[in-house]
C-alpha cells in the first residue's frame, strides 16, 4: 500500500518537472502542477464501556491534508480532500460484536469530520481492561493536478484503503444481574416480592439503593406509588443482595406474567454516581382467594324460630387463618342471634359447617329472600381481608299453627253447667313447657274455670285441657264462640303467647214433654234401693230356715 503511494508520489514529480521545464522553454506561467494527499486519522470519542452493555462508538475523522506543491486553491484542495470516504469497524480479536456494518462518510477535506454511530455490544462477562478495534478506512483521492490556460486540468486519482485502531477500555466497576425474584403477592390483595441480584462486577458498589418500578396500574406499591426503594448499602463484588418489596394488585387486575424494571443506583469508588442499566424481573401473581358455600339448609318460617346452615370451602390458593363466616340480610323482620361464626383455619380445599340461629318475625311475609354470607379472614401476612359474597336464596315458609285444637263436647245446655274438653297438639319442632291455656266467653256463656296448664308438650304430643262453661237460661239455641290463647315457654328460655283460637259451642235448650228428668231419675233410684231391700231379705230368710 505504501509502495503504491510513493510510486504514484514519484510519477507525479516527473509531471511536475516536465511541465517546469516546458513552461522555462515557453516563458509562459500560466500552467503548472498541484501535488498533494490527504491524510485521514480515525479517533474516537468513546474510551470507556460497561460490561453487558450496548454502546454506540463515536468515531471522528481528522484529516491533516499534505501539499507539496501548491497552485490554485481549488486543485490543493481536490488534492487534500479524501473523497467517497467509508468506515467499516471489526471485532478483530476483541470480545466485542459489532452491531453494524460499513459507515458512508463522504467527502471529507482537511479538518475533522464525524462520522454517524456505530453500535456494539459488550459481553457481560468481559474482563476489565483495554481493547483495540481495527477500523479500516476507504476512499479515493487525487495525488496531483496538471492545468494551463488552454485545456481542462488533468486529475491524477487513485484509491486507498487501510486499517487504523481505536483503543477502548472497560473499566472496573460494578456489575449486576438478576438472580431470581419471588412473590407471595394475590390478585386483589397485597403481598410481598423478593428480588435478588448479584454483582458480577469487579468493584463494590457503596451506598446502593435497588429501584423496582412498575409500569402499570394494576400492580403498585406502599401506598398505591409506581414505585419502590430498598436500601442495601456497600455492595461487595461477586456478592448476592435480596430486597424485599410490598405490592398490591387491583380487583380487577389480570392473572398473567408482569414485567418489572429494576435499576441499582450506587456510588463508584471514585464517588461518582452512577446508575446500572434497568432490568427486567418478571412476576406472576397467585390467583384470588376465594371460597364457596355448599349444602346450604335452612329451616324458617314466619313467626319461629329457625336455623340457616352450610359448609365454608377454601378454595385457595393460600390458607385462611382465623376465618370467621359473616351473615347479612337487609330484611328488618329476620332477626339474627349473631352475625358472625368463627372456624377453623382452613388450608386450601378444606372445609368449614356454620349453624346461625335465624328468627322470623310475625310482620314477615312469606318469601325467597336472599342472604349474603361474606369470610373474614387474615392472610400470609397477618392483614385481614373479606372475600366476595356468597350468595344463598333462601325460603322462608309461611307461617303455620303453633298448636292443633280439638275439643272433645261442644254442647251446652242453656241454663246448666258443662265442661269443655280441648285436646291441644304441639305442630312444632321443639317440646314446650308450662303452655297455660287461657279461655274468653261472652254472654250467654260464662266460666268459673277458664284455665288449664299442661308441664310439658313434645313435638306432635296431644294434651287435654277442660275448661269450666255455663250457659244462661235465656240463651237461644245456637253457636257461640269461646277463644283460647297460650302462652308458653320455648327450649331457649323466651316466652311466647300463641294467637287466638276460636272454638264454636253449640246451646241447646231443654226439651219439654215426656216423661220428667228429675221425677224419672228419682223413681229409678227408689226402685233400686227397694229391689236391693228385697233381695237382703230373702236372703235373710233362707238363711233362717237352714
Amino acid at each position: 500500500m505504501q509502495a503504491t503511494h510513493r510510486n504514484a508520489l514519484f510519477a507525479a514529480l516527473v509531471v511536475v518537472a516536465t511541465v517546469a521545464a516546458a513552461g522555462a522553454v515557453t516563458g509562459q506561467s500560466t500552467s503548472g502542477t498541484v501535488i498533494g494527499r490527504p491524510d485521514i486519522e480515525v479517533y474516537t470519542a468513546t474510551t470507556e464501556v460497561e460490561p453487558g452493555t450496548r454502546t454506540e462508538l463515536d468515531l471522528v475523522l481528522s484529516n491533516d491534508g499534505r501539499l507539496s506543491r501548491g497552485g490554485p486553491p481549488q486543485y490543493e484542495s481536490r488534492v487534500t480532500t479524501a473523497r467517497g470516504v467509508s468506515v467499516e469497524v471489526e471485532a478483530g480479536e476483541t470480545p466485542f460484536e459489532i452491531n453494524t456494518g460499513r459507515v458512508a462518510v463522504g467527502d471529507v477535506p482537511r479538518g475533522t469530520t464525524a462520522a454517524n454511530p456505530v453500535s456494539i455490544t459488550v459481553p457481560e462477562d468481559v474482563d476489565p481492561g483495554r481493547y483495540r478495534i481495527p477500523v479500516t478506512v476507504s476512499y479515493a483521492y487525487t495525488v496531483s493536478v496538471q492545468y494551463d490556460s488552454v485545456g481542462s486540468p488533468t486529475y491524477n486519482d487513485l484509491t486507498r484503503e487501510e486499517t487504523q485502531y481505536v483503543t477502548l477500555r472497560v473499566r472496573d466497576q460494578a456489575q449486576f444481574d438478576v438472580v431470581d425474584s419471588e412473590t407471595t403477592a394475590q390478585i386483589g390483595d397485597t403481598g410481598t416480592i423478593s428480588v435478588e441480584l448479584h454483582n458480577g462486577g469487579t468493584l463494590p458498589a457503596r451506598d446502593a439503593s435497588v429501584v423496582l418500578s412498575s409500569p402499570t396500574d394494576e400492580l403498585t406499591f406502599g401506598s398505591g406509588s409506581e414505585s419502590s426503594t430498598g436500601y442495601v448499602g456497600t455492595w461487595e463484588p461477586g456478592t448476592n443482595e435480596t430486597v424485599d418489596y410490598t405490592v398490591s394488585f387491583d380487583d380487577e387486575a389480570t392473572l398473567r406474567n408482569y414485567s418489572l424494571t429494576v435499576t441499582v443506583e450506587y456510588e463508584d469508588t471514585d464517588g461518582i454516581a452512577r446508575s446500572s442499566d434497568p432490568m427486567a424481573v418478571g412476576l406472576r401473581p397467585d390467583r384470588e382467594q376465594t371460597f364457596a358455600l355448599r349444602d346450604a339448609n335452612t329451616t324458617l318460617r314466619v313467626g319461629e324460630d329457625g336455623t340457616f346452615s352450610g359448609t365454608v370451602v377454601n378454595r385457595g390458593p393460600d390458607t385462611a387463618r382465623q376465618p370467621v363466616v359473616v351473615l347479612q340480610t337487609s330484611n328488618p323482620n329476620v332477626n339474627l342471634e349473631t352475625d358472625e361464626y368463627a372456624l377453623e383455619a382452613l388450608a386450601p380445599d378444606e372445609t368449614g359447617t356454620f349453624a346461625f340461629d335465624v328468627s322470623i318475625s310475625d310482620g314477615a311475609s312469606a318469601s325467597t329472600q336472599q342472604f349474603n354470607a361474606t369470610v373474614r379472614y387474615r392472610n400470609e401476612r397477618g392483614d385481614v381481608r373479606r372475600s366476595d359474597a356468597l350468595e344463598q336464596r333462601v325460603v322462608i315458609e309461611p307461617q303455620r299453627d303453633r298448636f292443633r285444637i280439638e275439643a272433645v263436647d261442644r254442647t251446652a245446655v242453656a241454663g246448666g253447667t258443662t265442661t269443655l274438653d280441648v285436646r291441644v297438639t304441639n305442630l312444632g319442632d321443639e317440646p314446650l313447657r308450662d303452655i297455660e291455656a287461657k279461655a274468653f266467653v261472652q254472654t250467654p256463656l260464662s266460666s268459673d274455670d277458664d284455665e288449664g296448664i299442661v308441664s310439658r308438650l313434645e313435638p306432635g304430643e296431644t294434651a287435654t285441657i277442660t275448661i269450666g262453661l255455663s250457659a244462661s237460661d235465656g240463651a237461644l239455641e245456637k253457636q257461640y264462640p269461646v277463644s283460647l290463647d297460650f302462652q308458653y315457654e320455648l327450649p331457649d328460655g323466651d316466652t311466647e303467647v300463641s294467637k287466638t283460637y276460636r272454638i264454636p259451642v253449640t246451646v241447646e235448650r231443654q226439651r219439654s214433654g215426656g216423661l220428667p228428668l228429675v221425677p224419672i231419675t228419682v223413681g229409678i233410684v227408689v226402685a233400686v234401693v227397694g229391689l236391693g231391700l228385697f233381695v237382703r231379705s230373702r236372703r235373710g230368710g233362707e238363711d233362717g230356715s237352714d
